[in-house]
Order: structure tokens, then C-alpha cells, then sequence
């Protein structure tokens, strides 16, 4: 019994403390995938420095458009995925940046993630968050 007890007490805190090891987002990240990242596309700047970013899925609904990426921090030769990003487009519509935060950030940055899923109450709004939820349901990996 007082094996069991230790055995649990052990996984326990390993388990609680690979929770805490795990990457946040930084605000400095949130605003680059919902700001500064589209200011690099429209301008050909380089990528920001220590991170890399890569498509990881596409889907399509009629006028609606929206990729899958993932923005990945480099320290030294330790990759860590710093946040997701969601590139939404309606035809006729600037495209829409979305970050898709880790969800051991703070408390703000996850506040600021709800707020922008729900940017706009329109006829548009379902079918946005429809396709997105449609392309992380395929891809989305913590």
C-alpha cells in the first residue's frame, strides 16, 4: 500500500510539473501572429528572428478560406511550438489573423484569444468559426 501511495505521489508531481514546463505565448508573440505577421507578408520582410512559421493545413467553404499555421520558437537547437494562427478570408475581406495561444499563457492573452473569436456578431460569424473550428479539429497538436 504505502508503494501505491508513493507511486502516485511520484506520477503526481511529474505530471504537474511537465504541465508547467510547458511554452506559453508571450504577448510579444500574440501580437506578432495578429499584427506583425501580416505587416511581413504585405511589406516581404524577413521572419522574425528565432522563430520559424509553417502551413500545416488549408481548408475551403464556398467564398471562405482559412490556413492552419504554427509559429515555432527557436532556442539554441530546442524547437517549441510558441502559438498557433489561424489566416481567415472571405472573399471581397482583408484576411484575418488569428492566434491560436498555448493554453498555459496568462490569463490576458487567453482573454484577448476569446475576444477575438468573437470580433463581430454577424450572418458571417457562425460560418467563421465553423471552418475554424473545422481546420483545428484536423491538425491542432499541444
Amino acid at each position: 500500500m504505502k508503494k501505491v501511495i508513493l507511486l502516485s505521489m511520484f506520477l503526481l508531481v511529474i505530471t504537474f510539473n511537465s504541465n508547467m514546463l510547458n511554452a506559453q505565448t508571450t504577448v510579444e508573440e500574440y501580437n506578432y501572429v495578429t499584427k506583425g505577421y501580416k505587416v511581413q507578408i504585405e511589406s516581404g520582410l524577413d521572419m522574425k528572428k528565432g522563430y520559424e512559421f509553417y502551413a500545416i493545413d488549408h481548408a475551403e467553404s464556398g467564398v471562405r478560406t482559412a490556413d492552419l499555421m504554427i509559429l515555432v520558437r527557436l532556442k539554441g537547437q530546442v524547437r517549441e511550438t510558441a502559438a498557433y494562427a489561424i489566416v481567415y478570408t472571405k472573399e471581397g475581406n482583408p484576411p484575418e489573423y488569428l492566434c491560436i495561444p498555448s493554453p498555459f499563457s496568462s490569463e490576458d492573452i487567453i482573454i484577448k484569444y476569446w475576444e477575438q473569436l468573437w470580433n463581430s456578431v454577424d450572418a458571417d460569424t457562425a460560418s467563421r468559426l465553423q471552418l475554424m473550428c473545422y481546420l483545428l479539429s484536423r491538425k491542432l497538436q499541444w
